[in-house]
């Protein structure tokens, strides 16, 4: 395991840099500097990272060109005549623009309501135990109470399901590490209490390296590999994204022989 744990920190170290930037989602927090504008482009960015990463790099694009230079300012002001024909061809996999429509319409209501997401759920956590996942299940209940839109749903996935949830644990990573790729702006959770925004790739990866033995890629099978990761950083276990993302089983296996 002392072994396994230097080779990971060392592909921490090789692929944590603001190069990954460029090629990731998290690129539209960092074209920001204001709190709400970050929140929202990293929810935003998130919630439609599936798929190919060319494909909805390119419709986060379209939708933060439309947004301008403040997702804040515009959502607050949202002018819903306007966002209908913006994005009435717009489709992307399993959603439309009617599910873009009314996660703008989601946004303007909740920022109108609330400071931001970081104090609104700084209020919300009820303790210390879980606390990723009742953040999880706090936003997701948030942004789909009382949508019967299937498609719309699909953006906010809850860990009462058994869901992985790997978008959503995405955004909060993005949120809650401070690092040269992710922005650390929130105070409410620590990155302690991440869970590995677990998809495909990183549960094959981390069956190979014996971090996990279930098959499903589940919120169980996520708590596991997160609880694994934690043998090797106590306090920022999900810095190991980065290794088990972007590399290899083939490779890593060699490289932990």
């Amino acid at each position: 395991m002392d072994n396994l744990k230097e080779r990971l920190d060392a592909l921490v170290k090789k692929y944590e840099t603001p190069d990954f930037i460029k090629s990731d989602p998290v690129q539209f927090l960092h074209r920001y500097k204001k709190f709400e504008d970050i929140e929202i482009a990293g929810l935003i960015g998130s919630s439609l990272a599936y798929g190919k990463r060319e494909a909805f790099l390119g419709k986060l694009n379209y939708i933060f060109k439309i947004m301008g230079s403040s997702p804040y300012c515009f959502c607050l002001n949202l002018d819903k005549k306007a966002i209908r024909e913006y994005f009435k061809n717009f489709k992307y996999r399993f959603n439309t623009g009617e599910d873009i429509i009314l996660l703008l319409e989601t946004l303007c209501r909740f920022y109108n309501e609330n400071k931001n997401m970081d104090d609104f759920l700084g209020k919300k956590i009820r303790s210390d135990n879980e606390k990723a996942k009742q953040v999880v299940s706090i936003i997701s209940d948030e942004f789909t109470n009382g949508m019967d839109a299937k498609s719309y749903c699909y953006l906010f996935p809850s860990p009462k399901s058994g869901s992985a949830c790997k978008r959503l644990n995405l955004f909060l990573k993005w949120m809650v590490r401070k690092s040269p790729v992710d922005a650390g702006i929130w105070k409410s959770i620590e990155p302690k209490d991440l869970i590995i925004p677990l998809d495909v790739h990183v549960a094959r990866v981390s069956r190979g390296l014996n971090l996990t033995s279930r098959k499903s890629n589940d919120w169980q099978t996520a708590e596991e590999i997160t609880s694994k990761l934690r043998e090797f950083d106590s306090y920022d276990p999900i810095k190991y994204d980065f290794a088990l993302f972007d590399i290899g089983i083939e490779k890593l296996a060699i490289a932990t022989a």
